[in-house]
């Protein structure tokens, strides 16, 4: 088939094919380029404000893990660089104090997750699962 084009013929034919397979690298590079950095760790910042000066916390974020409730000084945070997937999961209480107690988690420096509630109550609760 080929054998029947002149040589200036094909050469305008190897020309097409080569500017689409350019376009072609090109589009997919711009593909390539627009997607999302999918995410395998991030900053996870914990909050805790109440009134009456301290609070009592329970925190389990990926390597931190105070499961008996200890007593803070509010405001009271912590920052920890967390894997996606991981449940994370903050409480605070003031039962001995009237008044309002607050959890915040911030994700990369957004806010996140964020719960208050007037004491004395049980407590609040701020839990998620890192994306």
């Amino acid at each position: 088939m080929l054998k029947n084009l002149s040589d200036r013929s094909k050469a305008v034919l190897q020309l097409a094919i080569l500017s689409v397979v350019l376009m072609m690298a090109f589009v997919g590079f711009d593909y390539l380029s627009s997607l999302k950095t999918v995410r395998t760790t991030s900053m996870v910042r914990f909050e805790v404000e109440a009134s009456g000066g301290f609070a009592s916390i329970t925190l389990r974020a990926g390597k931190v893990n105070m499961t008996e409730p200890t007593n803070v000084s509010v405001p009271w945070s912590q920052t920890v660089k967390i894997k996606s997937g991981t449940t994370v999961f903050l409480t605070a209480s003031n039962p001995s104090v009237t008044g309002e107690i607050t959890c915040r988690i911030f994700l990369d420096r957004e806010a996140w997750k964020t719960e208050t509630i007037s004491s004395p109550k049980n407590g609040v609760a701020c839990a998620g699962i890192i994306p």
